[in-house]
């Protein structure tokens, strides 16, 4: 009895997962997303009837999250395929294909048959393989790495992870109690994201470090626009709760307010002291079909705001009304949207913020993913047998200089895009838990 793992896109960039997982009778796959903008696509990459690949059955595929370089290409999979995705996820999901009104994507979403909720530490069975998935801390909400088991292996998906949002501490936690269960169970495997490996020098604030930042910022300047991802739920979060200690309101236009709205459903119920938004508002802004704006706005004034905004010149009026308060814009998102040298440069939104005052903006913002600190400690405390893979990333090769073990080293894993690889068992573990 073999498995075989196969990354089919992942291995020398940042987003455009797709990994396969496959025994001799069944196989899954983890994430199918789409290529981050800028990225040059590859013919074997894009595998369009990637889940008929070679004319094997899929018996599931498994999404970590719900950012587009990872589910992105749902739509493409076989309708007799099941998904298998987080609840909260699938309805960040339909809000936002609602919002595009991409129909197809609206009706796989809202289909019971095809779509699966994960649930915490609840394992499902694809044949021969079962899959139990975890929760992890990342910039986007309802999280998960996966725990697989083969009759004859064990494999560790992380997905997208770090531990310094508001729930990464317990990150370890997991990983000791839940999944080597102390070193009772060997995982032969870890594949693991690297997407801050590039950036091993920068020092990345908390989630609640960048919440104090925004609160002392808003002692004195109480006008805020927001350029803020509006499925950033701990960054949101931290902007909301800034706001509300000064006394201020938290604003957002329908479609964000809906998702504030999905985030306080689903998030806000299993926690008695995160992401309950008690104080969210839609905007109005238009005093001359809503009689209702000039009250919103007096309120606006009077106390302060943080207003959710993107680029364009919607929101340009949004500002302009009002430039008597001198408002402040606060850029909290990724800086390789504005660096022309990055894969991912945004010219419309690098336009917008040229067109104001370099005093005028702020930038705060923290990494949705794991330090090289935090990758050195799953490693660690996950202690794989048999290899480590690098995915998402632009440098595997930083794994070599990562602060672990000679004989962690020795079993890091370069793989190209496509390749298979293929290991049996040469120890025996513990039985499987069932």
């Amino acid at each position: 009895m073999s498995t075989t793992i196969i990354i089919h896109r992942g291995t020398n960039q940042i987003g455009g997962c797709v990994t396969e997982i496959k025994t001799n009778n069944h196989r899954i796959f983890i994430d199918f997303g789409e290529e981050l903008p800028g990225t040059e696509s590859d013919e074997y990459g894009l595998m369009i009837d990637g889940l008929n690949y070679k004319g094997a059955k899929c018996d599931g595929v498994f999404f970590t999250h719900y950012h587009g370089d990872h589910v992105g290409m749902f739509g493409s999979i076989q309708k007799e395929v099941p998904l298998y995705i987080g609840e909260c996820a699938r309805q960040i999901m339909l809000t936002i294909y609602e919002k595009i009104e991409n129909n197809d994507a609206i009706e796989i979403l809202r289909d019971g048959n095809r779509i699966h909720p994960l649930e915490e530490n609840k394992t499902i069975q694809c044949g021969d393989i079962r899959v139990t998935p975890f929760s992890v801390d990342h910039s986007a909400y309802d999280a998960y790495m996966f725990l697989v088991e083969t009759p004859d292996m064990t494999i560790l998906h992380t997905g997208d992870y770090r531990n310094h949002g508001y729930r990464g501490g317990a990150l370890f936690d997991v990983i000791d109690y839940h999944i080597v269960k102390y070193g009772r169970r060997k995982i032969d495997v870890l594949i693991t994201e690297g997407t801050m490996m590039n950036r091993q020098m920068e020092k990345v604030m908390t989630e609640k470090e960048m919440q104090e930042k925004a609160f002392n910022y808003f002692r004195n300047h109480k006008y805020i626009f927001l350029l803020c991802s509006s499925t950033n739920l701990d960054s949101l979060w931290s902007f909301y709760c800034a706001a509300k200690r000064n006394g201020m309101g938290f604003y957002g236009n329908n479609y964000v307010f809906k998702q504030i709205l999905n985030f306080k459903k689903y998030a806000g119920k299993r926690s008695s002291v995160l992401y309950h938004f008690d104080k969210v508002y839609p905007v109005i802004f238009d005093l001359e079909r809503m009689p209702n704006s000039a009250a919103q706005e007096k309120i606006m004034r009077g106390n302060g705001f943080v207003a959710v905004i993107r680029e364009g010149e919607r929101y340009q009026k949004w500002i302009e009304r009002f430039s008597d308060l001198d408002p402040k814009i606060i850029y909290s998102m990724w800086e390789g949207y504005l660096d022309k040298n990055q894969k991912g440069y945004n010219q419309s939104l690098s336009d917008f913020l040229a067109s104001y005052d370099l005093e005028q903006i702020y930038k705060l913002h923290t990494s949705g993913h794991a330090t090289t600190e935090c990758i050195e400690k799953v490693i660690t405390k996950v202690n794989p047998q048999m290899a480590i893979i690098p995915i998402h990333t632009e440098n595997k090769m930083g794994f070599l200089k990562l602060n672990i073990s000679e004989e962690l080293k020795q079993i890091v894993t370069y793989l190209k895009d496509g390749e298979e690889l293929t290991i049996y068992r040469i120890h025996q573990d513990l039985p499987m838990q069932r």
